[in-house]
């Protein structure tokens, strides 16, 4: 920490407002609102623990301003303001900022209209939404233009006239009050009706279109009486794409959080009188490493201060309490102001709220999985940012990466798969079974594994005739070492790199050797020979490492499982009458191999889980005989 920053730090009031953290090239790094911004901004300055992102932050930090309000609430607005100006790096980015669909009925109006609108105003008029695309909004408005047709014109209608009505009235598509041929209060019902079917109370109209269908029949008005039955199928069809799920008759929102190793993603769900009348998904690039309350915390600001229709509830699925105690009560809090009512934030325990949070959170992962499939040209700028950061003399096109895997000192494989252009290349995947290891050794396997890969290549056989512009191997500076050697005593000059995971078995960095690299300011010493390059910084890299890395072990940890349960199902202990499959693959993980159980005392085999001394026993007994 640099000693302007002391020096501000000791400066800070004891007042709510915003601050700004900006870099060496005055780039402005975060933005965040404090309610008491001597305390908050110190925390960055002091022993505390933050996740890696915001570590990663604080070492970029050259100075930091501040803004005073009078308020949080007036902070929270500054906030949101600056974070669309500046769109910092460390902060959490809506980056979605298209607008929502409504339905708007113009209720301060003599004769109201119905019709789409891109936002809320304050106009006196009656909004219902938002919708999730305007495909759903223009369906809507094309079954109310069916079955209750209020006017489609703009025309200031002050008295009635008698004028000749237009096309729209002769084709059914209004009712005519411009020139007198529907009274005021039979408009008003037919609003009513308007803003009762927006509500969700389809089954109220159904019931009345009914029994006026019904009388027009019993009239023998048949005409009239099919016209409304094709205004009852309408309905139907409507109300049949909005009732996805209805857990009671409430207006509310259900937000849910789910994440992968890099990113996060919140689905919300609009919910109307029981309805879904619509739905959407966020992406927040790189924001896996904050918690689940900051990255919600964050979406409900910069989503509800764009004008939506706050409703009365918003479920979560997280519990929203934050380093500055009463996040919950003060985002509720402003969300009632917006609103103008009282707006709660509740996080469902049981029952059919939480069920119905469960359902979002599912479909939150579901679309955090369809969003890292779907490429869209970014795997190029990964394999760009690749080249660079590696130091290579091209964009590596084919790498190849190498897992392995194995069963104690038994069963050790090893995966190699392919990657062309960023995308995995499945054809030309390939396994090893180890030949010459024959005890458990991550270093020894690598330096068969890729001896063996280019003896292929040498001898010409088929599917090893083209070698890779990257190795990558899952592991630390010892596999690359012994990779590189390999090259090495073949004149090879293939680069390598370890893929390294972090202690919950993330992707976290590549080690090897980045001479040429122009990525210098982010490399972590590791050991005299290899330096680490931490890739939370570059989200679009770490995407691409983290799918290779993934795709390389579950293709070996698919192999080793193929190898044990052939070895599990022909095993002399299938003989044994007191040893089932469990305490089977119990005592083979426990000690390896079927050698080191038969040379087991009756003290080791009780060691293993599962294995009373009585089990014990019996299985030594198996091995040696009554008198062993």
């Amino acid at each position: 920490m640099n000693s302007t920053i002391q020096e501000d730090l000791k400066k800070l009031p004891d007042k709510p407002g915003v601050y700004i953290m900006r870099s060496k090239d005055d780039t402005v790094l975060y933005v965040g609102k404090a309610r008491i911004l001597k305390n908050r901004v110190r925390s960055y300055f002091q022993n505390t623990p933050h996740s890696d992102r915001i570590t990663v932050m604080i070492s970029q930090i050259e100075r930091f301003e501040y803004i005073v309000c009078d308020s949080e609430y007036e902070a929270l607005l500054l906030e949101n303001n600056l974070i669309k100006k500046y769109k910092p790096k460390y902060n959490v980015l809506l980056k979605d900022d298209k607008g929502y669909p409504y339905i708007k009925v113009t209720v301060s109006e003599r004769f109201p209209r119905v019709m789409l609108a891109r936002s809320v105003q304050k106009d006196g008029s009656r909004y219902f939404g938002p919708y999730h695309s305007t495909w759903m909004v223009n369906t809507t408005l094309d079954t109310i233009k069916t079955v209750l047709p209020l006017r489609p014109c703009k025309k200031k209608i002050q008295e009635p006239s008698d004028t000749r009505p237009c096309l729209n009235y002769h084709i059914g598509l209004c009712k005519g009050p411009c020139c007198g041929r529907i009274s005021d209060s039979e408009y008003r019902a037919m609003t009513d009706d308007v803003i009762s079917f927006l509500s969700g109370h389809v089954e109220e109209l159904e019931s009345t279109l009914r029994g006026k269908m019904l009388a027009c029949a019993q009239d023998l008005e048949f005409e009239q009486a099919a016209a409304y039955r094709e205004k009852i199928k309408a309905l139907r069809m409507i109300s049949e794409k909005q009732k996805i799920v209805s857990v009671s008759d409430d207006s509310f929102d259900v937000a849910a959080i789910q994440k992968n190793d890099i990113d996060a993603c919140i689905q919300i769900f609009f919910i109307r009188s029981g309805n879904v009348v619509g739905r959407e998904y966020f992406i927040f690039e790189g924001a896996a490493q904050d918690t689940d309350d900051a990255v919600m915390s964050s979406f409900i600001k910069q989503f509800y201060a764009e004008n939506y229709v706050i409703p009365s509830k918003i479920y979560i699925n997280c519990g929203l309490e934050q380093n500055e105690s009463g996040e919950r009560e003060f985002l509720q809090s402003w969300l009632s102001g917006l609103r103008g009512a009282k707006c709660e934030i509740i996080t469902p325990q049981r029952g059919d709220k939480k069920k119905l949070a469960d359902m979002v959170c599912m479909n939150a992962g579901i679309a955090l999985a369809n969003n890292a499939s779907s490429y869209s040209g970014r795997e190029q700028k990964a394999l760009e940012i690749l080249q660079e950061v590696l130091g290579l003399d091209s964009i590596p096109a084919r790498i190849e990466a190498y897992d392995i895997s194995n069963m104690g000192d038994s069963e050790i494989n090893a995966s190699q798969v392919v990657f062309v252009n960023g995308l995995p290349y499945k054809n030309a995947y390939r396994k090893y079974n180890m030949k010459t290891v024959v005890k458990r050794s991550d270093t020894a396997s690598m330096n068969e594994v890729i001896t063996r890969r280019i003896a292929a290549y040498e001898e010409g056989r088929a599917g090893f005739d083209t070698l890779p512009d990257l190795i990558l191997v899952d592991g630390g500076s010892e596999q690359v070492a012994e990779a590189e050697a390999v090259l090495r005593g073949k004149n090879i000059g293939i680069p390598v790199f370890g893929m390294v995971k972090d202690d919950r078995h993330r992707t976290r960095s590549l080690v090897g050797n980045f001479r040429g690299s122009s990525a210098a300011p982010y490399l972590i010493d590791n050991r005299s020979d290899y330096k680490e390059f931490v890739l939370r910084d570059h989200v679009e890299l770490w995407r691409l490492i983290t799918a290779i890395q993934d795709e390389a072990h579950r293709f070996a940890v698919q192999q080793n499982r193929r190898m044990t349960g052939r070895r599990y199902r022909l095993s002399e202990l299938d003989s044994i009458p007191a040893v089932g499959e469990k305490r089977k693959f119990a005592l083979l993980k426990h000690f390896g191999s079927l050698a080191a159980i038969r040379g087991a005392s009756r003290g080791q085999l009780a060691e293993v889980k599962g294995i009373s001394p009585a089990t014990a026993d019996k299985i030594y007994t198996h091995f040696h005989g009554e008198d062993g």
